[in-house]
């Protein structure tokens, strides 16, 4: 027996996958990096494909999709996704269900909560994981921090939010102008200030943990990712949860519930 737990196996455009670990269910939250490099980052938490229930599919985009045809066929594993994010993922030969963009489903003994996000995307969604009183809550790619966002992730122990840019690095850097209005957009990313914000707003006296993932490894870094966040989150005289970023491409965690 132990305890629950999230790990975060990469983040970053790179490709993003979350484990969700339990004694009875586990799930992961995308699957964008290759199948054979999940099986490796699994065992690093002391799991196997064999012991995953589901994939979630959080939007169509290959950095959080890439491995996840391959993993669920050759693995039997059920994946799923909005419509939207179904219609454009290659999953033949898999199980795949259809999940509403609001609404919630079953895994196991997991009950999850979907919540719409803004992004780039046909159908993106956040997620919402409760087991036994315990609730994890992730949205990784989001434009902008909307009140279904706020409501789909407050009274979370665990809160796993982007923080992907600091507005001075992206506006200054090189990147084209079209891509920096973009990543800027209300359906782009979200940047370290929105993420603090938004994490203020949402934390409560029960939230113990903010992770803050899908940092950019070209318009970010964790030290201004923190310094936004902290500022805005330990500021006040009420909660005071444990901050950590996660480092590009890297297996993060685990983080226990």
């Amino acid at each position: 027996m132990h305890r629950p737990f999230v790990a975060v196996l990469s983040s970053g455009s790179c490709g993003n996958s979350i484990l969700f670990r339990s004694n009875e269910t586990s799930v992961l939250i995308d699957a964008g990096i290759s199948c054979k490099e999940m099986e490796r980052r699994l065992s690093l938490f002391g799991a196997e494909a064999q012991d995953i229930d589901a994939v979630l599919l959080t939007h169509e985009h290959t950095d959080h999709n890439r491995g996840a045809k391959r993993f669920c066929s050759i693995h039997d594993i059920p994946v799923f996704g909005t419509e939207g994010t179904l219609a454009l993922t290659p999953l033949e030969g898999t199980d795949a269900k259809t999940i509403e963009r609001h609404g919630t489903f079953g895994v196991g003994n997991l009950s999850i909560r979907t919540f719409p996000v803004r992004h780039l995307a046909a159908e993106p969604v956040g997620y919402s994981i409760a087991l036994d009183g315990i609730r994890a809550s992730i949205a990784s790619d989001l434009g902008s921090p909307t009140e279904e966002v706020l409501k789909g992730m407050r009274g979370s122990d665990l809160v796993m939010i982007e923080a992907n840019y600091d507005e001075d690095m992206l506006m200054n850097g090189g990147y084209p102008y079209f891509l920096k209005t973009a990543i800027a957009g209300d359906h782009g990313h979200l940047s370290n200030e929105d993420a603090g914000r938004l994490c203020s707003e949402m934390t409560s006296e029960r939230t113990k943990q903010i992770v803050l993932l899908h940092l950019s490894k070209d318009n970010n870094t964790v030290d201004l990712a923190m310094e936004a966040v902290e500022k805005r989150v330990l500021c006040g005289g009420g909660a005071r949860p444990s901050i950590a970023p996660t480092e590009h491409g890297c297996q993060n965690g685990p983080f226990a519930l």
